[in-house]
């Protein structure tokens, strides 16, 4: 009778992974209650806008995204169990469903990173006065990247690995590159890291350029220390999903997916809901001091202005 040692590590970063999708979706949901009550007042009370369609698309999106993300990890046996189901209810051709899922998965995930890198390309496209300069080069960014993730996951590589049994009775779907060493998917997060680096730089230098008028204008303090926080924080975490997709270990690939997923969305979502809280909480402090504000503050109110009028509409 054949002996078979389990993978002891492999079964612990399995259950690493689990965790990491089960955390992630319980932040997502516990962050759409809390701020479901901002939601209403500064987006449902208030005009259709670009910013509006924006946030509603990626805060519902990113939901059902990651919590049906987290409910195929958490599935015991998910070959067995989910091909079944599929295989009954659309007769579809026998595959394995995990193969199926991670197709679906790099699709809804190149999605919600295009979403969030238009959010905060906007947000920096007004903060730089609305510039075509600006303009072309997000366009260039968001097109850029999309076709790099296309390029990506688009073409077929029948050396990438997409199982539901990465070691012997260890039932999770993992997915990696070749195992010959070389590496693929890991230009999909270069190429989101190249985007994110650029919009990092950008932020900082218009914090630096600023820094004297900042003092004197707390809503552009929030804008630009928003913004270099959330692109510090989530460069990091696009950071460390590079190394674990470089190091390649089967049970680990997955484990920072989750965190990038859910952590820039929920970042991005704050970011909106700041600038509106500010916007409309601010807008009457603005027109009752404006006459009493020296050259250098008004300029900031310009500025924060266009932002308004980019993220927020006109006034009603």
């Amino acid at each position: 009778m054949e002996t078979v040692t389990p993978n002891i590590s492999g079964f612990i970063q399995a259950r690493w992974e689990r965790n990491a999708y089960l955390a992630c979706a319980t932040l997502v949901s516990y962050e759409y209650f809390l701020q479901f009550s901002a939601e209403v007042e500064f987006f449902w009370k208030q005009r259709w806008s670009l910013a509006k369609c924006l946030f509603l698309w990626s805060r519902y999106y990113s939901v059902g995204f990651n919590i049906s993300n987290a409910v195929i990890f958490m599935q015991p046996k998910p070959t067995f169990e989910l091909y079944e189901t599929l295989r009954l209810q659309f007769l579809t051709s026998l595959h394995m469903i995990c193969s199926t899922f991670f197709h679906w998965q790099n699709t809804g995930a190149s999605l919600q990173v295009i979403t969030t890198h238009i959010i905060l390309e906007l947000r920096l496209y007004a903060m730089y006065g609305s510039t075509r300069k600006i303009l072309y080069l997000f366009l260039c960014l968001t097109f850029g990247e999309a076709l790099a993730m296309g390029l990506v996951f688009g073409i077929p590589n029948p050396k990438l690995i997409g199982t539901n049994e990465p070691f012997r009775g260890n039932f999770i779907c993992a997915d990696a590159d070749p195992p010959d060493g070389t590496h693929w998917v890991i230009y999909y997060w270069a190429a989101i890291l190249v985007v994110e680096g650029i919009l990092l730089m950008l932020a900082l230098w218009k914090a630096w350029q600023h820094r004297s008028a900042v003092r004197g204008s707390s809503l552009m303090q929030q804008l630009t220390r928003d913004s270099v926080i959330y692109f510090f924080t989530i460069f990091w975490i696009y950071l460390a999903n590079l190394i674990l997709w470089y190091k390649n270990r089967i049970t680990l690939d997955e484990l920072g997916t989750a965190f990038s997923f859910v952590l820039s969305s929920v970042l991005a979502n704050r970011l909106l809901i700041s600038v509106r809280s500010n916007h409309y909480g601010a807008l009457t402090d603005v027109e009752t001091y404006l006459p009493s504000l020296i050259y250098g503050q008004l300029c900031v109110s310009v500025q924060a202005s266009l932002f308004a009028v980019a993220f927020v509409g006109p006034n009603t």
